[in-house]
């Protein structure tokens, strides 16, 4: 296999021969899966990857090869195909050029964010490593020793069934465990510390892992007739789009099935009970859309896994005139209203881009998203906006709205993140843009959590970074009473989280008349320039600290954990 991305046929027919040339004669039976994707960089280009630090480019080599030549990186990400991927197998060869003492060269599979995926891991010292990766966290899973040469090719191969993840080094095996990870993600490749070469990387459709290693292109084969190699396939199938049962494609060219994000709402059908995934090819898409109540279950995917790709976004604010009257309203604001329970989106971005500067209007807020339902994800998704940028409610005071927020990002300045719904911020960052003031560039969050709901935002692990706002000019929140609502009791807690220094000393602050004293702000154990602990800065005991974890905020009645 020695060209990139060629017609599928072809290239399928002469993976076959490849990998039918490396079984035994003699040996165990052929298992069939369909080709996902392959790429040898032949074409010279970087084509269907999206790229996360580092500095990847292709390479000569033996033959064209992916190369990362920025050994100063930490962490260099290069991720391709789909997000809807489910069990896959994923097999690379891959040439560490520099592995100092704390550095790997990694092959990645079913990555559900940029820090969340299965990883078998070339590492100093001769040894391998497959682990689970949640939001950078490592838990091992299989560790060999195996010889590691800096110059020289080796065979990595992730096979990912159900929750079984296995992986092989040049045939031999690393290891076996279960993972907890979502059960759908891209594949990619990885440095730390450390550059490599990357080459033949194909992805297909997983079978039943196998109990001994399959044939490696580095290895010699060793089948017996109860091993099962590795998979080949004749039947292609596109990379980015969704099971072809209960799903739809939205593209702009119109090689799709919908040209529009809310055609392919509308074409749900109302009392949806299943997973209905509609996969968004790249574009921006100017429109408001609205997933009713009547239609869970709904699943918005950008399919290059780039949310930059995949764009939904309009324009409306609070005090733009209506067509038929009267002003939108902060609630009609919103570019994309999400009603239907069990949502959840990938790899896309969600906003609002009224222009402040070219209006004036007495309301101004402009929602990217507004949610008004329960059992929401959201994963490695963008929301872009001003004020009121995420607008997290809940159907009705008397009920309770979650939503996990994972890998996200979401910028703003005046209550960009506000609502009485229960929210968890996992690993995000969360970015204060400035607004030319040098005391005051507005507030992050505005909880109006109700009394009786012990959880309203949660914030851990996160990042609060600014683009340029002044040092001690931005507030962490600040009490929403709608209406004067005397039992809207925000509820906010940041946690394990490295603070900017735009963040004030004191960041709390009133509204409208109530104290923030009387709200339940806290934090706890954050780090960042702006995180020194004052008299006006609440935390939470060590003895407290376990009552506010992610799980806890949204368990709920039902028990719902999304968290990988």
């Amino acid at each position: 296999m020695r060209r990139s991305r060629r017609p599928l046929a072809v290239a399928v027919a002469a993976l076959t021969t490849a990998l039918l040339a490396l079984t035994p004669l003699g040996g165990a039976q052929v298992a069939h899966a369909a080709t996902l994707f392959s790429d040898d960089f032949a074409d010279g280009d970087l084509a269907g990857w999206s790229r996360s630090g580092g500095s990847w480019s292709v390479a000569a080599d033996d033959n064209p090869a992916l190369q990362q030549a920025r050994g100063d990186t930490g962490d260099a990400r290069l991720f391709a195909g789909s997000a809807s991927w489910a069990d896959q197998a994923v097999q690379a060869r891959v040439k560490p050029l520099t592995l100092p003492g704390n550095g790997l060269v990694a092959l990645l599979a079913r990555a559900s964010g940029a820090t969340s995926y299965y990883r078998l891991a070339l590492l100093a010292g001769d040894q391998v490593r497959l682990e689970a990766v949640r939001s950078g966290r490592a838990t091992p899973l299989g560790t060999v020793s195996h010889p590691v040469t800096t110059g020289g090719w080796h065979t990595l191969r992730i096979e990912v069934a159900g929750a079984v993840v296995r992986g092989w080094v040049d045939g031999v095996p690393v290891g076996s465990g279960t993972g907890t990870l979502t059960a759908t993600g891209r594949i990619g490749v990885q440095t730390g510390n450390a550059t490599a070469r990357f080459d033949d990387v194909l992805v297909t459709r997983g079978e039943p892992a196998p109990t001994s290693a399959p044939p490696s292109a580095t290895a010699t084969p060793t089948a017996t007739p109860s091993e099962t190699p590795p998979p080949t396939g004749p039947t292609p199938t596109p990379t980015d789009t969704g099971p072809a049962e209960r799903s739809s494609v939205v593209a702009p060219d119109g090689s799709g099935d919908h040209t529009s994000v809310q055609a392919a709402v509308d074409a749900v059908p109302v009392g949806n009970a299943s997973r209905y995934t509609i996969t968004i090819r790249p574009g921006t898409y100017r429109e408001t859309v609205t997933v009713p109540a009547g239609k869970p279950y709904v699943s918005f995917v950008g399919s290059t896994g780039d949310p930059r790709d995949v764009v939904i976004v309009y324009d409306n604010a609070s005090g733009t005139p209506k067509p038929g009257g009267g002003t939108y309203g902060t609630s009609g604001s919103a570019s994309v209203t999400i009603d239907g329970n069990d949502f959840t989106a990938r790899h896309l971005t969600f906003a609002n881009d009224f222009d402040e500067a070219a209006h004036d209007y007495s309301a101004e807020q402009a929602v990217a998203v507004l949610t008004r339902a329960d059992r929401l994800v959201f994963d490695d998704v963008r929301f872009l906006g001003n004020q009121d940028t995420l607008y997290h409610n809940s159907a009705s005071v008397d009920a309770v709205g979650r939503a996990y927020f994972r890998d996200c990002y979401v910028e703003g300045d005046v209550d960009f993140i506000f609502g009485r719904g229960t929210g968890v911020f996992d690993g995000c960052e969360i970015r204060s843009l400035d607004r030319g003031s040098t005391s005051n560039n507005g507030y992050v969050t505005a909880a109006s959590t109700m009394i009786g709901n012990p959880y309203g935002l949660l914030f851990t692990g996160c990042a609060l970074t600014t683009d340029t706002a002044a040092a001690q000019s931005v507030h962490l929140g600040r009490p929403w009473h709608p209406s004067g609502d005397v039992n809207a009791i925000g509820q906010v807690v940041f946690r394990d989280s490295v603070v900017g220094a735009h963040v004030k000393d004191s960041p709390w602050t009133d509204m409208s008349g109530f104290s923030w004293r009387d709200a339940r702000f806290a934090e706890y154990r954050n780090s960042g320039p702006g995180s020194t602990v004052t008299a006006d800065r609440p935390q939470l005991t060590d003895a407290q600290a376990p009552t506010y974890t992610p799980q806890r905020y949204l368990a709920g009645a039902d028990g719902w954990d999304p968290i990988p």
